[in-house]
């Protein structure tokens, strides 16, 4: 009799237990200055800071990136293409879709520039290189590559 009661009881178990999903880590708030390199994560934000408040905050927002394995030889070079979302002190929003995807070079330490109008100004924003976490190598994700950007506000 209770092996009967025990295979039912075990079945249900396994059906009712399911791995549960972790969300991704959204890296913290780093506060950021004109004309200085901030390194950013997927998903992090930079604030670019005023007397009392944000003027800028800038999000990277998505990646798109190849890397070739270690030891094989690939056509095309590694390369990270990122997305940018600005906002500025009134809201405004403006995404800078894949920096970068326009120069071709087998350097990482490359630069590409882009202009963006807010709070009725002109700030230009300049993605200078990308790096990746050594430890992954083999199968990079989008929380292993950190690009480096700086905001640049033109007089």
């Amino acid at each position: 009799m209770k092996k009967y009661i025990l295979l039912p009881l075990l079945g249900l178990s396994l059906i009712t237990c399911k791995k549960g999903e972790e969300e991704p880590r959204i890296p913290e708030t780093v506060t950021a200055a004109f004309d200085q390199d901030v390194d950013l994560r997927y998903r992090q934000q930079a604030l670019v800071p005023t007397a009392n408040q944000p003027e800028l905050t800038v999000q990277l927002t998505d990646l798109s990136y190849s890397f070739c394995p270690k030891n094989v030889r690939c056509f095309i070079a590694d390369f990270v293409w990122p997305t940018v979302k600005i906002t500025d002190a009134q809201g405004q929003v403006q995404e800078l879709r894949q920096l970068g995807k326009v120069v071709h070079t087998y350097n990482p330490a490359w630069t590409d520039t882009a202009s963006v109008r807010a709070n009725g100004r002109r700030y230009v924003v300049q993605y200078t290189r990308y790096n990746l976490d050594e430890y992954s190598r083999e199968e990079p994700q989008k929380e292993d590559i950190t690009v480096t950007i700086r905001i640049t506000k033109p007089n």
